[in-house]
């Protein structure tokens, strides 16, 4: 089940003024295994406070298996992975992820607020400054101009972890 139109042809490639990206894939699986693991401090969390990926001990096999189905949900339009690449794409930066707000709480205000939300992991070398904020501004305007969603949404980023989970329910975080 696709959560964009049917008439709509994911971009496989992009490239902004600070970085690229690509779709993620076994293309890239030493480069992410090896920022994954040196990086997982740092990008536990992305996905959500109680969020405990990547597992410690994780290992290449499992970290590839994951590049394989981010690249079959990519090509069924079911969420789009990619990989963040340097501007030259010579150096591995991260990734990113488009993926369909997902609930089986009736009437999530996210759903009908938010037509995707995303998130996105840098690894630890790349943290410093204001890259982030320099990426999240980039993505916020790409997803906004190239994609069809009514918006996008970058939990714990552009909405903090506790409004998140309060919005599902209709309640206000005061």
């Amino acid at each position: 089940m696709s959560f964009i139109p049917d008439s709509y042809s994911p971009p496989r490639f992009f490239q902004s003024d600070s970085f690229s990206l690509e779709v993620l894939s076994p293309k890239f699986a030493a480069q992410d295994f090896a920022s994954v693991t040196a990086s997982a401090d740092a990008i536990r969390h992305v996905f959500g406070p109680a969020n405990g990926w990547p597992d410690p001990q994780m290992s290449f096999a499992e970290n590839l298996a994951d590049l394989e189905r981010h690249e079959r949900e990519f090509l069924d339009h079911q969420a789009f992975a990619y990989s963040i690449l340097s501007h030259d794409q010579e150096a591995y930066l991260g990734c990113l992820y488009i993926k369909p707000i997902k609930s089986r709480i009736e009437n999530d205000l996210r759903k009908t607020a938010y037509g995707a939300q995303a998130f996105f992991w840098l690894d630890s070398q790349e943290t410093e400054g204001n890259f982030s904020a320099q990426v999240l501004a980039e993505l916020q305007m790409w997803l906004k101009n190239a994609w069809p969603f009514s918006a996008t949404v970058f939990p714990g980023r552009t909405i903090g972890w506790p409004e998140w989970e309060h919005m599902a329910t209709g309640s206000h975080c005061l």
